[in-house]
C-alpha cells in the first residue's frame, strides 16, 4: 500500500511540474543566423543543423487553467519551438526573436561553421551575458547594455555595444578585418603574440594597456593625442545648422559652459569636454589583417594569449 502511495504521488506532481530542458532542430548548414534576442551562449561546431536548447535548468509549474490554449504577446510572435522564441526562414536568413520582452531564459544555439551569425539587442530593460565561441565564420554584434564574451572565433567581426563591456580571446586562426568598439565599458582583448596585423587602439578619455611582449610598430605620424576639449552642438528651431570639425580652440569658450545662441533660425546650445585619450596605429609582426579595438569612455587592455 505504501508503494502504491509513493507511486501515485510521484505521477501527481509529473503533472503539475515539468522539467524547463527542451530542443529544437533546424537542418542548415549555410546562411545568416540572425538573433534578436537578450541573451544567448552560441557556439560553433561541426554539424549539419541549428541546434536550440534551454539553459535554464529549472522546473516550472504548468498552470491548469491555461491548458488549452497557447500564451500570446505584444510582440506578435508565436513560440514555434516550445523555448519561447519564434524561429522564422526568410531565403538564407535564420530570424530568432524573442515572444516575451522578459524572457530571462537564455539559449544555447549550436550552429555549423558555414553559417554567418548576428546578434542584436537594442532593450534597456532585458538583457543578458552574449557568449559567441568556436565560430569560423563571420560575426556581427549590436548592443546596448549586454556583456559580449567572445572566445576562440575566428572572424571576421564587427563588434559593437554601447554600455556592456567587451571581452574577446583570440587563437592563431584569426581571419580580418576584426572591429571591437564600446562606448561606455572596457574593452579587454588577448592575442597571441604572433599574430600579424595592422592594430589600431583608440580611447577618447580612458588608457590603452598592453602587455609588454607586444611589439607594435607605431606610425608616428598616425599618433593622435586628444587632449583638446571637443564641442558638442544641439538646435533648436526650425533650420539645421552644422558645425564641423570645430575643437574648443577655435571656439574659444571656457570647458564647463554651455553657451546659448539664439536667432529668428532657432537655438544654438554649445558644450564643452576635455578629451583626454589616446590613439595609436601600427603593425604587430610586419602588418596583416585590420585590427580595431576602441572603448570611448573607457580603457582598452591588450593581453598576451
Amino acid at each position: 500500500m505504501k508503494k502504491q502511495i509513493i507511486i501515485l504521488f510521484t505521477l501527481l506532481c509529473t503533472g503539475l511540474i515539468v522539467n524547463a530542458q527542451k530542443e529544437y532542430r533546424l537542418a542548415k548548414t549555410a546562411g545568416h543566423l540572425k538573433l534578436n534576442l537578450n541573451g544567448a551562449i552560441v557556439e560553433g561546431y561541426d554539424g549539419k543543423e541549428i541546434i536550440f536548447s534551454s539553459a535554464n535548468n529549472t522546473t516550472v509549474e504548468v498552470d491548469e487553467r491555461a491548458k488549452g490554449l497557447v500564451p500570446i504577446a505584444s510582440s506578435g510572435y508565436a513560440d514555434n519551438t516550445g523555448l519561447g522564441v519564434n524561429v522564422k526562414e526568410s531565403g538564407q536568413e535564420i530570424i530568432v526573436n524573442n515572444i516575451f520582452k522578459s524572457n530571462s531564459d537564455v539559449l544555447t544555439i549550436k550552429v555549423p561553421q558555414g553559417i554567418k551569425v548576428s546578434f542584436a539587442n537594442n532593450s534597456s530593460q532585458s538583457y543578458e551575458d552574449i557568449i559567441i565561441k568556436n565560430l569560423k565564420s563571420e560575426i556581427e554584434v549590436s548592443t546596448r547594455y549586454n556583456k559580449i564574451v567572445l572566445e576562440n572565433n575566428s572572424g571576421p567581426m564587427n563588434i559593437n555595444s554601447i554600455n556592456g563591456p567587451i571581452e574577446a580571446i583570440f587563437n592563431s586562426d584569426i581571419k580580418g578585418p576584426v572591429s571591437i568598439i564600446s562606448i561606455y565599458e572596457y574593452v579587454d582583448i588577448t592575442l597571441p603574440v604572433t599574430t600579424k596585423g595592422n592594430i589600431e587602439l583608440t580611447t577618447n578619455y580612458g588608457k590603452l594597456y598592453a602587455a609588454k611582449e607586444f611589439k607594435i610598430d607605431i606610425d608616428t605620424s598616425k599618433v593622435e593625442k586628444n587632449s583638446n576639449r571637443t564641442a558638442t552642438t544641439s538646435l533648436t528651431g526650425t533650420k539645421s545648422i552644422v558645425i564641423n570639425n570645430a575643437s574648443a580652440n577655435q571656439i574659444n569658450r571656457n570647458a564647463n559652459t554651455t553657451t546659448s545662441i539664439s536667432s529668428g533660425e532657432g537655438t544654438i546650445s554649445i558644450g564643452y569636454s576635455y578629451n583626454t585619450g589616446e590613439k595609436i596605429k601600427g603593425k604587430l609582426n610586419g602588418g596583416g589583417i585590420d585590427l580595431i579595438f576602441q572603448s570611448t569612455n573607457n580603457n582598452v587592455y591588450l593581453r598576451q594569449k
